[in-house]
């Protein structure tokens, strides 16, 4: 009897002026052992040289091609572009200035199983490649399984770090407009064949000095207060969180997913305990408890502190001025 072939596995590159890290980041994608790949890179109309050095890299190995965006598209467009042009059974998004591990993607697609989507742990580098001492898992509790709901609350999947089903794709349909693919693919698959979460630090992710998330930040590197609030982000924290809570509610009720009801009957308590009426936010809180962050503890315990993590940031809200930056963006 013939030995199944290996899956292809497709690499889905986005490239927007990422000339300083690109190399490294490129070997180590090629570099990758016990997998057949494919490299799908598109260049977001760089000013640059990253589309000469993608170019240099699929002229001398056969498993890159390369395509070139007319003008700039955006991060979310470019990679819902460069998924599309994707021919693996599954494939993996990759950002242009982190480090994969040589097994990641062997891994990765032995973890899956029959899930939808698999994701790893990652480890925190600086903008020179020095190593941090932590990884996502020490800021995050990382989700797995089949609980769409949990992700209306937090996203723990990042797009360097997944494999997803493209047979899932179409089920996922465009990202609603506000939202990061990752979190939406990790919401749509935890709706249908799950999510499953590997416990292995197998890419090293780069963290700026520019970058405004906490993620990954030791004590002490973090913005100050007066700092935060100078520059607009402090000030509208608990108002923006109400409102991305709401946005990913819908996103989710509409989308007639598994948890869509769910999510409807979370949007209307939320709605309800803005106008000061808290009782409908208990009941749906109690209802769907295994669901209420921070999942680490005794669920009614959950509860309880959810619930009134909640009612602070409602009463703060009330007199927060309407968000400085977007939706979902530091």
């Amino acid at each position: 009897m013939l030995p199944t072939p290996a899956p292809l596995v497709s690499v889905a590159l986005c490239v927007y002026n990422g000339a300083g890290h690109l190399r490294e980041q490129l070997d180590s994608v090629l570099a990758q052992q016990d997998v057949q790949l494919e490299v799908v890179a598109v260049d977001d109309a760089s000013s640059d040289g990253s589309l000469v050095l993608l170019q240099e890299y699929a002229a001398r190995d056969a498993r890159v091609q390369v395509h070139s965006n007319p003008h700039n598209l955006g991060h979310l467009r470019s990679f819902e572009r460069a998924m599309a042009l994707c021919r693996g059974e599954f494939i993996a998004p990759c950002d242009q200035d982190d480090i994969w591990h040589p097994c990641k993607l062997a891994r990765l697609l032995t973890a899956i199983g029959t899930a939808d989507l698999a994701y790893c742990d990652s480890e925190y580098i600086d903008q020179h490649g020095e190593r941090l001492g932590r990884r996502v898992s020490d800021d995050l509790i990382m989700h797995s399984g089949r609980d769409p709901l949990r992700f209306v609350f937090q996203n723990t999947v990042s797009g360097h770090a997944l494999l997803v089903r493209r047979q899932l794709l179409p089920l996922a349909g465009p990202a609603p407009e506000l939202l990061y693919h990752d979190w939406w693919l990790g919401m749509c698959a935890a709706a249908h064949g799950g999510v499953v979460y590997l416990d292995q630090p197998l890419v090293r992710f780069r963290r700026h000095v520019d970058a405004t998330s906490a993620l990954g930040m030791k004590s002490g590197q973090h913005m100050s207060r007066r700092k935060w609030r100078r520059e607009g982000y402090l000030g509208s924290s608990h108002r923006k969180w109400i409102a991305e809570r709401l946005y990913l509610a819908r996103a989710l009720h509409a989308s007639g997913w598994r948890g869509s009801a769910a999510a409807h009957d979370w949007e209307q308590a939320l709605l309800a305990a803005v106008e000061e009426r808290t009782w409908p936010l208990w009941r749906v809180m109690w209802r769907y408890r295994r669901s209420v962050p921070p999942w680490n503890s005794f669920t009614w315990f959950n509860v309880l502190q959810f619930h009134k993590r909640c009612m602070r940031k409602i009463r703060r809200a009330r007199n927060d001025p309407p968000p400085a930056t977007p939706l979902f963006r530091a």
